[in-house]
């Protein structure tokens, strides 16, 4: 379990990475676009970079909330772990006790 979490801790970091990237590249090709096509560099630049902003907000939010799970699973899995062992304790004292297996 430790091993996914870990793997999907380093593909968000490695998404959030991407994205950067994407927004350099989007910053560039705009505005190589905008002097060929005339437009005003800040018309078409603007609405794509609030919509990476938005992209990129959501991720961090995202990834906050898969921190949150992975936690909370980790929680679970402990308490699980816990319960099956007071279980197997049981089982085992009423097999000594009885000496039923």
């Amino acid at each position: 379990m430790q091993t996914t979490v870990e793997n999907l801790e380093g593909m968000f970091s490695k998404a959030e990475a991407d994205l950067d990237v994407i927004e350099k590249r989007l910053k560039l090709d705009l505005i190589n676009r905008t002097a060929e096509n005339g437009f005003s560099h800040e018309e078409s630049s603007i609405v794509m970079m609030e919509r990476l902003r938005a992209i990129k907000d959501k991720h961090t939010v995202l990834r906050s909330q898969m921190t949150e799970i992975a936690a909370a699973q980790k929680v679970s899995m402990f308490s699980i772990q816990d319960h099956l062992n007071s279980i197997i304790a049981l089982v085992q004292h009423f097999q000594r006790t009885t000496g039923v297996e």
